[in-house]
């Protein structure tokens, strides 16, 4: 076991077009360009981008050129049906700072895939699964979900409960 984990470093996303992504993680999500680097250095492109000044929270690693763009899967990362990264979560410590990102997408044009809605049984939000049970193990945080150019699914969220016990919102957790 290790132990002694402050957090998740960064993530690392293939990408279909380095450039495409770069646009969309600025201009939408609101990230910071760190560099950006391939041949001689690197076969395949690669791109750093940051949220404030750490040197990199995302790396894009631009599929090789010679795979067929046409045979890749680009759909929502949640319904695809096989093992990956289902979505990327971004934290908001302001409930104001989330609803203004709410209104940006909205603006933009970007379609929510999911949400917004409240992670929670306080809802007002439920959505019956096939077992007729409603939304369970919800954090309480208030999230909306929209997708990358290559079809990653980015979490937007605020308001994320602390695990100091036993509750329903957290029925086995490890303290």
């Amino acid at each position: 076991m290790m132990n002694g984990i402050s957090g998740v470093g960064h993530v690392g996303i293939a990408v279909t077009n380095i450039e495409k992504s770069l646009e969309f993680y600025r201009d939408v999500v609101g990230l910071k360009l760190t560099g950006l680097w391939g041949k001689p250095y690197r076969k395949n492109r690669q791109c750093f981008v940051r949220i404030d000044n750490m040197h990199h929270n995302i790396v894009f690693f631009e599929i090789d050129e010679t795979v067929d763009r046409a045979g890749l899967d680009t759909t929502d990362t949640a319904k695809r049906q096989k093992p990956g990264l289902h979505h990327i979560a971004f934290e908001f410590p302001e409930r104001e700072d989330w609803l203004l990102a709410l209104e940006s997408v909205k603006a933009k044009g970007i379609p929510f895939v999911s949400g917004p809605y409240v992670h929670g049984h306080e809802a007002d939000y439920y959505e019956a699964d096939d077992n007729g049970m409603g939304f369970v193990g919800g954090s309480g945080s208030h999230a909306f979900y929209i997708c990358d150019p290559d079809g990653n699914r980015l979490e937007f969220y605020c308001w994320m409960m602390k695990v100091t016990q036993k509750s329903i919102a957290a029925p086995n957790p490890d303290l």
